[in-house]
């Protein structure tokens, strides 16, 4: 009844964060539990050590776009590949990559860097629907290249280490990337698109130069975690020290004014995030109550044996909800109920949480209510229809992607697998 209650408010356009408090809210009135558990339930699930990294990743990310590092990721990837045919396409790509080892978001991805690559590509003569679906599917990546905000979430959600999947997130990261570039060839040989400069050593010298602090970033975050520097809540506060001081003392474009604004905007969308946690726990009491897991675990190992159809099922579930309800939110209210499933069908867990965050950042460019897309429809004057329009190529190739992965775990558990056995 309570799961009912949430979509249904979630079709009728409800806040996600007010439909999970609601549908909890109903379920503790009909069976009598006392209101006190929900304050409980409500504010442990904030208080949270592991959830610090995130304000953080979301301000490196926001301090990144306004400090000059994003616009120098970008004038180093165009000098080593630009002069290549479609050459603006693959450095959109490999600069969203790198953006990616830094911020952990998508829509930071799109948002500032992604206004970037659209305005080049532009006065380049690239074609509207091709830059900006190119831009939409490159964003992608960033909660999938660790550091991964939505790998956190489930990390918290699931009791699994965030480090392993971080560094389980680094080879599909890589193949998204591969993909991209596959796609960024096809279309620059079929349509004849533009090359850029004259390669010139020197000017990927000096680009070097002034990128080199920028290009540091994700070294020191991702050389941290992987030596135990530091570990991957720390590593959000090690981003964010990093950023502000390259901003302000080395490209002195980061004004003391510039970093109180971001510390606002990055507080406004931490602030949602952290109400939908608060929220989705109390919904995940009322199912733990309700024994919900148990019985969608006991219906589904019943019909199904293998764990790859499992996962198939699992793509289509996720895909599926992505396309009507907010990533954090799904985490939050699916993971409790699914890591039972993997348990007993011997689904490395590890695996499991960077498949979901594979699929769950699709769920930003797809329609209704992909964040990215409605991003790069405002800055682009693009209607839904047109955006999709433009965008099916690319979805195909996600979804092979995601096939890919569900298909074959050692994709993802192959570096886990290495570094900690």
């Amino acid at each position: 009844m309570v799961i009912i209650i949430m979509f249904v408010l979630v079709a009728l356009g409800v806040p996600v964060t007010f439909s999970l408090g609601i549908a909890s809210l109903v379920f503790f009135l009909q069976n009598s539990v006392p209101m006190i558990t929900f304050a409980q339930k409500f504010l442990v699930a904030a208080d949270s050590f592991s959830l610090l990294c995130l304000p953080f990743f979301i301000l490196a990310g926001n301090l990144m776009n306004t400090g000059g590092v994003t616009k120098r990721l970008f004038n180093f990837c165009d000098a080593l590949m630009g002069h290549i045919r479609g050459g603006l396409s693959y450095v959109t790509v490999v600069s969203s990559a790198i953006f990616s080892a830094i911020s952990g978001s998508a829509l930071a991805n799109a948002a500032g860097l992604g206004s970037m690559q659209i305005k080049a590509m532009t006065e380049r003569g690239y074609p509207k629907n091709f830059s900006t679906s190119v831009v939409t599917t490159a964003s992608v990546m960033g909660p999938i290249i660790p550091p991964s905000i939505l790998m956190v979430l489930y990390g918290i959600t699931a009791g699994v280490s965030i480090q392993k999947q971080f560094i389980g997130g680094i080879i599909p990261g890589i193949l998204y990337a591969v993909c991209c570039c596959a796609m960024c060839f096809y279309y620059s040989k079929k349509y004849n698109f533009p090359k850029g400069d004259k390669f010139r050593i020197k000017r990927v010298w000096e680009e070097l130069k002034s990128s080199i602090w920028a290009l540091l970033a994700p070294v020191i975050i991702l050389g941290g975690i992987l030596s135990g520097v530091f570990t991957a809540t720390e590593s959000g506060a090690v981003a964010c020290v990093y950023v502000i001081l390259v901003g302000m003392f080395v490209y002195k474009e980061l004004t003391l004014k510039q970093v109180l604004e971001c510390f606002l905007e990055s507080a406004k969308t931490t602030g949602s995030i952290l109400l939908i946690a608060a929220t989705a726990a109390v919904l995940g009491f009322c199912m733990t109550y309700d024994m919900i897991p148990q019985k969608v675990a006991s219906a589904l190992t019943s019909s199904i044996s293998t764990p790859v159809v499992m996962m198939l099922i699992f793509t289509l579930i996720y895909l599926f909800l992505g396309c009507i309800m907010e990533g954090s939110a799904i985490i939050l209210t699916t993971v409790p109920i699914f890591v039972g499933i993997c348990q007993t069908m011997n689904i490395d867990l590890v695996y499991f949480g960077v498949f979901v965050s594979v699929l769950l950042s699709v769920a930003t460019v797809t329609p209704p209510v992909g964040t990215v897309m409605f991003v790069i429809c405002k800055k682009n004057d693009l209607t839904i229809g047109q955006y999709f329009k433009n965008m099916l190529p690319w979805f195909g190739m996600i979804i092979f992607v995601c096939l890919l992965i569900a298909c074959f775990p050692i994709i993802t558990t192959f570096l886990p697998t290495l570094l900690y056995g």
